[in-house]
């Protein structure tokens, strides 16, 4: 009895085979040396390729300034491009690729970001594109999201110096910041802002008025192994869903780590699934007692000295297995958003003594006709090593909650979980009398 085998299947997956390894050949290198130009570069490349500078030191110039229109040391518009900095080990800066920014200090208007990734669409009969100050509800924002990055990937590159963001990502789906550094970017350091599935490792951020690294309105990303210190916050979540922050150093901040509620947010909430779910666990977060260098009137200038980990506002996650220790004020702080704004007088100006722009009576937590709950509720803190915490608060009329681990809120919250931090005499502060454990599983 013959036998006939369906080759079909075989020669299909051959032929699958034969496309990739035809694809990954087909894609180029290019290569930038000192006194050339990475943009250029960058705009030649198509997608797949890969951007491979030597070290030195390039400077960007922006040009003169008009109205409506960004600029951007580097410009990333192309699916799936690799822009790789080569490192020469113990050269010290000159083993470096260096984006460093050549221009007027005043010109945050328009010089958005040292690296920038977005799409590059606009809508018919409009020149306006995939810009920083495009609203991601609006029309445009979402024919950017409908036309995302599939892939970006930087590694090796040290921006610094610009008036706004150093590394800002918009509406790309895949991407990953390896081993860069963000030095002295004076709004934000590195910002992955409405994108998904990302991976932001090994980097070093330092030096910005507001946050050194932020994940906003993302989703499905892990944030492992980076250095953040000498900036107003550390690391910040806001309007996102399923963050991992992990093995990290937090030192030397004003806050270490922010997560804060819709109405400390830069997007909308709508620009995510959810809110759900963000794991702090395993990072090393100390020392956060630098003065509050932000601009008056922003909200980060409302934020005291000597916190370690933040958590304001928001439900459903969790802050475990972290060394939190000599944090002045708070070790960590799990406060309801509109109790943790109380304190401004409603009819405060700009300026004024005591002036917080989330005042809840000003700004009541309502976006877009939607009520979203200040109150924190089924968080879960347990297996932290807390010490030092709380031994020397800022003069503020709340110091009064100055501990290693501080719960505060008159939202009506419910559903969280403290349990097994140690040591067993950590100080703590709680509006409950003792820190919630109804949240916690039952044996």
């Amino acid at each position: 009895m013959s036998t006939r085998v369906n080759f079909r299947p075989v020669v299909a997956a051959f032929g699958i085979a034969i496309f990739v390894i035809s694809t990954a050949a087909n894609a180029t290198v290019h290569r930038v040396f000192p006194g050339e130009s990475i943009q250029a570069a960058i705009d030649m490349a198509a997608a797949g390729d890969t951007i491979l500078v030597e070290p030195g030191t390039y400077k960007f110039v922006p040009a003169p300034f008009e109205a409506g229109k960004y600029n951007y040391g580097l410009r990333i518009k192309t699916h799936n491009l690799r822009l790789i900095g080569k490192e020469i080990p113990g050269k010290g800066d000159a083993g470096k690729v260096r984006l460093v920014y050549d221009g007027p200090a005043d010109r945050a208007g328009d010089v958005a970001a040292g690296v920038y990734a977005a799409p590059d669409v606009s809508l018919p009969g409009s020149s306006r594109s995939c810009d920083p100050d495009v609203s991601d509800d609006s029309v445009l924002g979402q024919f950017c999201r409908a036309n995302s990055i599939k892939g970006f990937y930087i590694r090796g590159f040290s921006v610094e110096g610009f008036p706004r963001n150093g590394i800002q990502t918009r509406w790309v789906d895949g991407f990953k910041f390896v081993r860069n550094a963000s030095v002295n970017n004076l709004n934000n350091g590195i910002y992955p802002t409405l994108s998904a599935n990302g991976l932001v490792q090994e980097n070093v951020s330092y030096g910005s008025l507001d946050t050194a690294m932020w994940v906003a309105g993302s989703e499905n990303v892990r944030v492992i192994g980076n250095e953040v210190f000498g900036s107003v916050i550390g690391f910040e979540i806001t309007v996102s869903n399923n963050v991992l922050f992990t093995q990290n150093k937090v030192y030397d901040n004003t806050v270490g780590i922010g997560l804060f509620h819709p109405n400390g947010a830069g997007n909308p909430p709508t620009a995510v699934s959810a809110l759900n779910n963000w794991v702090i666990e395993h990072n090393d977060v100390r020392d956060n007692n630098r003065p509050n260098a932000a601009l008056p009137g922003t909200f980060q200038s409302a934020l005291p000295p000597g916190i370690g980990i933040l958590l304001t506002g928001v439900s459903g996650h969790t802050i475990a297995k972290n060394t939190v220790e000599g944090n002045d004020f708070v070790g960590i702080a799990v406060l309801g958003w509109c109790t943790a704004n109380s304190s401004s007088p409603p009819d405060a100006e700009p300026g004024d003594p005591g002036y917080n722009p989330n005042n809840c009576q000003a700004k009541p937590p309502v976006i877009g006709g939607v009520l979203y709950d200040p109150a924190v509720n089924n968080n879960s803190v347990y297996l932290n090593k807390v010490s030092g915490n709380g031994t020397a608060p800022p003069p503020v009329d709340v110091a009064f909650l100055a501990a290693d681990i501080t719960y505060f809120e008159f939202e009506g919250s419910s559903g969280n979980c403290f349990e097994k931090n140690k040591p067993s005499g950590f100080t703590y502060v709680s509006s409950a009398g003792q820190l919630p454990t109804d949240g916690c599983k039952k044996p």
